[in-house]
């Protein structure tokens, strides 16, 4: 899901270039991060701005803030909620990509990103996420399936996150009656923690999607 919003417009930072160089890059390009690289192309992490403006000489390479990067990236097969969640909880502008041999391939931009989910909310008429939040291996997903589909939902991707030693299950879901599949799970003593409506007449895209990366970082 995510090959299709891979970016590979800007060039990746190599080790060896200058901080002063970097900084005439990163305004170019506004942005205030990079994805780093050696001779190999394999990804080193991810500089951010600030770490070049400190730098005491802005003459030196990358070499001599090399433990300052982050070690953020996601593989190319990773599902889309994964890399919702890597930038939530880094508050990161762009994501970096690389194959199974960490060969840096581009990056995920956030926005992008959300606009991703909104194009799999779009295609059906009527959507929703719902987050059951339940202790570890007290729940059973074939048991929420089966309540979700006998109440005329269809799941269209769903992702499970450890919060608070708590199991999130992020649910999207198709349907024509929400409150009928909420009032399902509840009566299995579902916790809902909490419902993302998409209805043409509610809020915008964009508002949604940022409520959902508030909650997962908040």
């Amino acid at each position: 899901m995510i090959r299709d919003i891979i970016k590979k417009d800007i060039f990746p930072l190599h080790i060896e270039d200058e901080g002063i160089n970097i900084l005439a890059i990163m305004d170019e390009y506004k942005t205030y991060q990079l994805p780093v690289v050696n001779g190999n192309n394999e990804l080193l992490g991810i500089i951010n701005e600030s770490v070049i403006i400190n730098m005491e000489d802005l003459k030196n390479s990358l070499q001599f803030v090399r433990h300052e990067m982050l070690k953020i990236f996601i593989v190319l097969d990773t599902h889309i909620f994964e890399a919702i969640k890597i930038i939530a909880e880094n508050q990161l502008s762009i994501l970096p990509v690389v194959n199974k041999d960490y060969n840096y391939i581009g990056y995920l931009k956030s926005t992008d990103v959300i606009k991703k989910i909104g194009e799999t909310s779009i295609l059906y008429s009527n959507t929703f996420i719902i987050v059951i939040s339940t202790k570890p291996k007290h729940y059973l997903l074939s048991e929420i399936s089966r309540l979700i589909e006998e109440n005329t939902g269809t799941i269209l991707t769903l992702w499970k996150e450890l919060k608070e030693e708590k199991t999130n299950i992020h649910i999207l879901i198709t349907c024509t009656n929400s409150e009928r599949i909420i009032q399902a799970l509840e009566r299995y003593n579902y916790d809902i923690a909490s419902i993302f409506i998409n209805k043409s007449d509610f809020e915008s895209l964009d508002n949604r999607f940022e409520s959902f990366i508030k909650y997962l970082n908040p």
